[in-house]
């Protein structure tokens, strides 16, 4: 996948728990100006890693099951990067970050989580 697809909640158990590789969703709303400045960042995302991880997101009021997929989850602040591997969360990124600093985070994430070479 070379591309980030925007999902619904509906769609969360087939894209990222039935999964057997690595998955990064952002959550965002679209009056977070943190998440419209970091938009572009996060599209380049799947140029750099390729098909070796999947890159998804979730406007989380887009509807209530996004609200309240996002709430079970822990996701209190936006934008949130959830990295899952084999469909456990493993890690988050909360908040803003140039894509340099996003790279390695996601990077170290991964490889801690024994689910990136």
């Amino acid at each position: 996948m070379n591309q980030v697809v925007e999902i619904p909640a509906d769609y969360f158990e087939r894209e990222v728990k039935n999964t057997d590789g690595s998955v990064v969703i952002e959550f965002w709303i679209r009056s977070c100006s943190f998440c419209q400045k970091f938009k572009p960042i996060y599209e380049q995302l799947p140029a750099f890693f390729g098909n070796k991880v999947k890159f998804l997101k979730m406007n989380m009021f887009l509807s209530l099951d996004n609200l309240k997929l996002a709430e079970d989850l822990g996701v209190e602040d936006t934008p949130t990067l959830k990295l899952f591997c084999k469909g456990e969360e493993i890690g988050e990124i909360i908040g803003y970050r140039a894509r340099d600093t996003v790279i390695k985070e996601i990077e170290t994430i991964l490889k801690n989580g024994r689910c990136y070479r």
